[in-house]
């Protein structure tokens, strides 16, 4: 597993915050396949915006029939 959760963005609870790698992305604009609107979150308490416009793609695993989890994510 690549990544941990977060938490939630401080201004949009709507919005998850995982960290990959080490990086700390919020996850917006899900298009049904992948996060197509994510952000860095960088300073005091993770509440400032760094890069813009990333990608990110959860990867899946299926764990029973018909019933999968996420067990990564990979920026695109």
């Amino acid at each position: 597993m690549n990544f941990k959760n977060v938490g939630k963005w401080w201004n949009d609870h709507n919005v998850k915050l995982i960290e990959i790698d080490g990086t700390v992305y919020a996850l917006h604009g899900w298009n049904g396949e992948e996060f197509t609107d994510c952000w860095e979150c960088v300073g005091d308490d993770l509440m400032d915006v760094g890069k813009t416009g990333i990608m990110i793609r959860p990867i899946y695993e299926e764990v029973e029939e018909d019933e999968f989890e996420i067990v990564g994510y990979q920026i695109v």
